[in-house]
């Protein structure tokens, strides 16, 4: 797939729409398309009218327009909202069914992703939810009781809740009556009467209720069992350090091997991602730990993994803080995690491993190439290397164009800093892979070449942004075992 990459000339997108009867279309009057996004479109209840969000090719302004689904004229701009930095609209609007003149719309403007009601007039009618977490997604309605039934998150798990449109009053969760911890999400019934819970603990792999939306009265679906009982597991622990800042908490996820010996020197692993949109440590089954950190876990590694700034479901300043420079402040606070790890009188200090996968081969390879003295050994997957070759809208979302921050783009491409090297690097790359192409890896190896650094390299062929089926053994033993060769 042949995308535009940052800075490049954009796709001029219109939108359609065909009328089944009439065997017609329509295309939105929306004027020149070059450098903008049309996103997040929903239908008026009438099906008279379209909604969509449009931002500008920058990213930091967005506006919710109307238009007339028969003509494709522009009704009006009902919205605007601008950000120094970017606007991230996720979310179509989405209308009462008892009320068609009103809809909520969801906005991260006081810093954390919550919903207002509006009117069709574009009037801003109340705030329905607020607070250090985020609204995650609107999950239905209880219409008798006129209800806006969501879904809400923060650092430490997710739980489903109701809001009352007319009160404001919001309910407990639903799930009080069995857990209020973990990660839940929900399915409820057309009503509104009943909601399925399903969620997750450190403790529980899954659970699912009916629960009663009103009474919270629950019936139990399913609780899977353990899926490791009779197997000698590893501790898995979480906790928080300061970031970079000297002042965010971060939180961390430490698996120790099942016979840890406190006497011990154990090599570590960091597990990374890093970049916008994901949240490794989590409130859920084993702490989000993943099969391959408990599998290393049992082969003698300390495994661990921090949530740096930059990542998902903290609110948009932690978030937005990789603004023009990805991969900069992440690295910062995944040294802090490095240094809280040689703190600790089991981990030997000289034998600390890196691995990621996408941003995170980004991450890996550039704690490689940035801290050559902390880091030993990376296995970096499917990496960014240069955003100036990632896709027009995330990479400018986060990084604007290479043309408008030529600094960022300079410090951020590690191919500048192919010399650092010193350690052991394994880069994986899939040749179909067509959201990080290979010409990331292909060009930093030339770097490597030139810069006289000696990174290894190993191709998947036939697969795309990362190896699936049965080859994903074979990918997991390959990293296994450069891991163990070299740390």
């Amino acid at each position: 797939v042949r995308y535009p990459m940052a800075g490049m000339t954009s796709h001029k997108v219109t939108i359609g729409i065909y009328n089944p009867k009439t065997q017609k279309s329509i295309y939105l009057n929306a004027g020149d398309p070059t450098d903008r996004y049309f996103t997040n479109i929903s239908w008026a209840p009438d099906a008279r009218s379209l909604y969509l969000i449009e931002l500008n090719r920058d990213q930091n302004h967005a506006k919710l327009c109307q238009y007339n689904a028969e003509t494709g004229e522009l009704m009006g701009t009902l919205i605007e909202e601008t950000h120094p930095k970017y606007v991230e609209p996720q979310h179509p609007i989405v209308f009462l069914p008892w009320d068609s003149s009103k809809f909520i719309y969801q906005s991260q403007r006081n810093g954390f992703n919550h919903l207002y009601l509006y009117g069709t007039d574009g009037k801003l009618l109340k705030q329905l939810t607020e607070g250090k977490w985020l609204v995650s997604d609107i999950l239905g309605f209880n219409s008798q009781r006129k209800e806006v039934i969501f879904n809400a998150i923060d650092a430490l798990g997710s739980a489903n809740f109701a809001v009352n449109v007319t009160s404001g009053k919001r309910s407990l969760p639903f799930n009080i009556n069995t857990t209020t911890e973990g990660v839940h999400t929900g399915l409820p019934s057309a009503s509104g009467t009943y909601i399925i819970d399903r969620y997750s603990s450190p403790t529980v792999p899954r659970n699912i209720d009916i629960i009663n939306t009103k009474t919270f009265k629950s019936i139990n679906l399913l609780r899977a069992k353990n899926p490791f009982e009779g197997f000698t597991m590893p501790s898995i622990e979480v906790g928080t350090i300061k970031a970079a800042d000297g002042v965010t908490d971060l939180y961390y996820r430490l698996v120790k091997p099942a016979d840890f010996d406190p006497a011990k020197k154990y090599p570590a692993i960091i597990y990374v991602y890093g970049g916008p949109h994901a949240q490794m440590v989590t409130g859920g089954w084993q702490n989000g730990a993943r099969g391959w950190d408990i599998y290393m876990a049992g082969k003698g590694y300390i495994m661990f993994t921090l949530d740096n700034r930059g990542s998902e479901n903290r609110g948009l300043e932690f978030e937005n803080v990789t603004f023009r420079n990805l991969g900069i402040e992440e690295g910062k606070d995944q040294v802090k995690g490095a240094e809280f790890l040689k703190s600790l009188p089991y981990v030997d200090g000289n034998r600390i491993g890196v691995h990621g996968w996408s941003f995170g081969g980004h991450m890996t390879t550039a704690l490689m190439l940035r801290y050559p003295d902390v880091f030993k050994v990376g296995v970096a997957g499917g990496p960014v290397i240069d955003w100036s070759y990632y896709e027009i809208m995330y990479g400018e979302r986060y990084m604007d164009t290479p043309q408008s921050n030529p600094e960022g783009y300079k410090n951020c491409n590690l191919k500048n800093l192919a010399g650092n090297l010193k350690g052991h690097l394994l880069l994986i790359h899939d040749d179909h892979d067509d959201t990080c192409v290979p010409q990331h890896t292909l060009s930093f190896i030339k770097a490597c070449v030139d810069a006289r650094t000696y990174p290894d390299l190993f191709i998947y062929p036939g697969h795309k942004h990362n190896v699936m089926g049965r080859d994903r053994v074979h990918l997991h033993e390959k990293i296994t075992r450069y891991f163990e060769d070299n740390l």
